[in-house]
């Protein structure tokens, strides 16, 4: 005979009930039944329920006080891997000996009952997740995050019973859920700029290990009144060419000179208006660094000098006049790899997929940084890309029974194709065999995941749903409004990064 380290009680219809108390994170629930497997067969169990009550740390909040929490999960025990449907719940929500109870009255139900309880999402390997959107304030605008996990936010899983936050719904059984190996989802966010010109422009930055991509989702026409939106990425062509042709053999180094000596003029003067504004803070009892909507940041604004307020704008040009220009319209694509200098400009809102890696280096930003105290333009003028940059035009994959799709986003971590189906349309996909996770997201119109089995999940604009690793075959099949989506999936095989490049942050380390 085999011995499980747990209690195991047994229930009607040749189920079984194994409850363990003082795990840690690891090892997760999924894989300590995988690794009970040998004694379930001796029990001839196909329908297993783990409760574990777990403490762990959270590295995405800084992971110094430990919590605790618990855990229930069914394995249906059929198929070359079964199906896992689950809860976790913070604190001691339930007692080991009301699981006991439940088990025996209802075996069948317990995953529903624990889900009530502790007003928490029952996440499934057989259905998609619904994903709970989370919102950060920047100094910009905001964005809004779908799958974030650090100290900044959390996003979580919707259900029925209660919300769950996603770094301990995807911790229940990773494997099924996301993939081997993987840490860490895609990390999928709306970046939403205020349509104030200088207000609501982006940092400028560069990224020594981040691959990121835009997809447009709306031009303010208040800003942009033709509805072509700006990005500011690469340098300048002809700035460029000038400099080749004067000095081509030093041309580089002198162009860095010179941005670098015009950023630094620029600092200068944003650092003394930067001060002025926090003076009026303070007599107003207004937060000094904290990110502020539009409105009372220009009210503040019109008290700087009139004079410092005109050196700001032409020393602010004279850097802008180094850098390339790319228009956007709404469903335009811009991917991004490491080292592109960018910035996004005011009142365009993008769709974004980047590596889960919170990592920057600011050059210059046309307001106060509130995140850090300095700007890092001497390392992002040395990793930036000493060239134009040129947008890759979206792969057409295909276009048949009403289903458009074209390749948008195709790096070495992740790939992302839009889709866009007429009304009454289906398409058909699966993540069975494919090893990963696949992100949707709703761009426009109406749709839903329908699974063989059934179940059903709607697809809606500016929402977005995970689909498990082993999910396996599904549709998304369309009303009479058409629909539109975007689908991510991670790539297998993650390359390594550049050999200066800095690790990922701790705060997105996630100990599944």
């Amino acid at each position: 005979m085999v011995s499980p380290p747990v209690e195991a009680t047994r229930g009607p219809d040749g189920s079984l009930l194994l409850v363990t108390r003082g795990l840690g994170a690891e090892p997760a629930a999924g894989r300590l039944l995988r690794g009970l497997t040998p004694f379930l067969d001796e029990q001839d169990a196909l329908n297993v329920f783990l409760f574990a009550e777990r403490k762990r740390r959270e590295p995405w909040r800084g992971g110094e006080t430990v919590v605790a929490y618990q855990e229930l999960v069914h394995w249906r025990r059929d198929g070359a891997i079964g199906v896992y449907r689950g809860v976790s719940l913070p604190g001691h929500a339930i007692q080991p000996g009301e699981v006991q109870q439940a088990f025996q009255y209802e075996p069948a139900g317990i995953i529903e009952w624990a889900a009530r309880r502790g007003e928490a999402a029952i996440i499934s390997s057989a259905a998609p997740l619904e994903l709970t959107a989370c919102t950060i304030a920047k100094p910009w605008g905001r964005e809004i995050w779908f799958t974030g996990i650090e100290q900044r936010g959390v996003c979580g899983v919707r259900g029925a019973a209660g919300d769950t936050e996603l770094p301990y719904a995807l911790g229940l059984f990773p494997m099924p859920l996301v993939g081997e190996g993987v840490q860490a989802p895609i990390l999928l966010k709306i970046l939403d700029p205020w349509p104030d010109p200088v207000l609501g422009d982006l940092y400028l930055e560069v990224h020594r290990e981040k691959w990121e991509t835009y997809i447009v989702s709306r031009v303010a026409r208040g800003a942009w009144p033709d509805g072509v939106g700006l990005l500011r990425a690469g340098l300048n062509r002809d700035v460029l060419a000038a400099h080749r042709s004067a000095d081509p053999e030093g041309w580089e180094r002198k162009l860095v000179a010179e941005m670098r000596e015009a950023i630094g003029a620029y600092e200068q003067v944003r650092r003394r208006i930067d001060a002025l504004l926090d003076g009026l803070r303070a007599q107003r009892g207004l937060p000094r660094d904290e990110p502020e909507p539009p409105e009372p940041l220009r009210a503040l604004l019109a008290e700087v000098p009139a004079g410092l307020r005109e050196e700001e704008a032409s020393l602010r040009a004279a850097v802008e006049a180094f850098l390339g220009k790319v228009s956007l319209r709404e469903g335009d694509v811009v991917a991004l790899p490491p080292g592109v200098l960018h910035s996004l400009q005011h009142g365009i809102e993008v769709v974004e997929f980047q590596t889960p890696t919170y990592e920057r280096l600011i050059a210059m930003f046309a307001q106060k940084v509130v995140t850090q105290p300095h700007w890092d333009t001497e390392q992002a003028l040395d990793w930036m890309h000493k060239a134009p940059f040129e947008p890759v035009p979206p792969r057409r994959l295909l276009e048949e029974g009403g289903v458009a799709s074209e390749r948008v986003v195709d790096f070495p971590q992740f790939q992302v194709d839009r889709y866009r189906m007429v009304p009454g349309s289906t398409f058909s996909g699966k993540t069975e065999g494919q090893g990963a996770y696949q992100l949707v997201f709703g761009t426009q119109g109406r749709g839903q995941v329908v699974l063989p089995g059934g179940g059903v999940t709607a697809v809606v604009p500016k929402q977005a749903l995970l689909l498990p690793a082993e999910l396996g075959a599904y549709q998304i099949q369309t009303g009479a409004e058409g629909c539109g989506f975007l689908l991510a999936f991670p790539r297998r095989s993650l390359p390594v990064g550049p050999a200066k490049a800095p690790k990922p942050a701790p705060d997105m380390t996630l100990a599944y």
